[in-house]
């Protein structure tokens, strides 16, 4: 019993402490970089640290939209775009982060199927669903709202992380590298992971 309450006193302490973290990972489903980052950066984050942060997934990249949608134009070409909207489709529609980072880590790796469905469907989405939001309005909507995000931030560089909502060019260098390293200090998080 007395272990149990210690237990608990400790993760009390501890969460009390962190401060919360939001993290936007402004990507492209074919780009060579955002693979990178996500293998070599998120994927290797201590659980702890991950369970620190939320994340927020915007599949778009360096593409824009033509005629408010009607279609778009990206980086590395169709098979992009279509990637880009799948996951924005897929995305909208897992419950939780976890699910999320899973799907991405899964789709975003160099030997991933470049449409984006083997992945969906290791994902446990509702198939059905995601194929009616890419073949139908709402993923153009998605699309549109993830041109609009990163218009924001107009970044120079794909992947482009920002912390708390603030793009800072520093940690952006910084996160290609040391995205475990940053989370530590944004949350406050000493010991596990850090």
């Amino acid at each position: 019993m007395k272990q149990a309450l210690a237990a608990v006193l400790v993760f009390a302490a501890f969460a009390a402490k962190v401060q919360a973290v939001t993290v936007d990972v402004y990507y492209a489903h074919l780009c060579p970089d955002s693979v990178r980052w996500v293998q070599n950066q998120l994927l290797t984050l201590n659980p702890t640290l991950l369970n620190a942060i939320t994340l927020d997934f915007i599949p778009f990249g360096k593409a824009q939209s033509v005629n408010n949608g009607q279609s778009f134009i990206c980086q590395h070409g169709p098979a992009e775009c279509e990637g880009n909207r799948v996951q924005s489709c897929v995305l909208s529609l897992l419950p939780t982060q976890q699910a999320q980072v899973n799907y991405v880590g899964c789709q975003m790796s160099f030997t991933a199927d470049p449409r984006g469905w083997e992945c969906a469907f290791r994902s446990g989405v509702n198939l059905i669903a995601a194929e009616q939001c890419v073949e139908g309005t709402q993923g153009t909507t998605l699309q549109l709202e993830a041109e609009r995000r990163t218009q924001q931030i107009a970044p120079a560089f794909i992947p482009t992380i920002v912390f708390n909502g603030q793009f800072d060019q520093a940690l952006q260098d910084r996160s290609l590298t040391d995205f475990a390293g940053i989370i530590c200090e944004l949350a406050g998080l000493t010991g596990v992971g850090c």
